[in-house]
């Protein structure tokens, strides 16, 4: 879910163009529900802190990001807070 306004989104996107692309991408992608609380709202688990980044993970539930890896898992779950692997 975004949890920005449109306002916001156009800032972000003068100073970083193309994330508003890469926000919706996140926002569009089919991720698996969670392996232990079956929750559907999960993450993709991405790694390294950047301003780009940063925003990203700012904008959308969908992007989870942590500060350096390796990952703990490719998902993460927004619920119960645990990372997963597909199945």
């Amino acid at each position: 879910m975004i949890k920005i306004d449109k306002k916001t989104l156009s800032e972000m996107e003068a100073d970083h163009p193309g994330i508003e692309a890469q926000i919706r991408s996140f926002e569009e992608a089919d991720l698996p529900a969670c392996s232990q609380c079956k929750s559907q709202d999960t993450a993709a688990v991405n790694v390294g802190i950047i301003p780009r980044t940063m925003y990203i993970a700012g904008a959308t539930t969908k992007f989870k990001l942590i500060p350096n890896g390796p990952k703990p898992g490719k998902y993460f779950c927004n619920t119960c807070k645990r990372f997963f692997d597909k199945e």
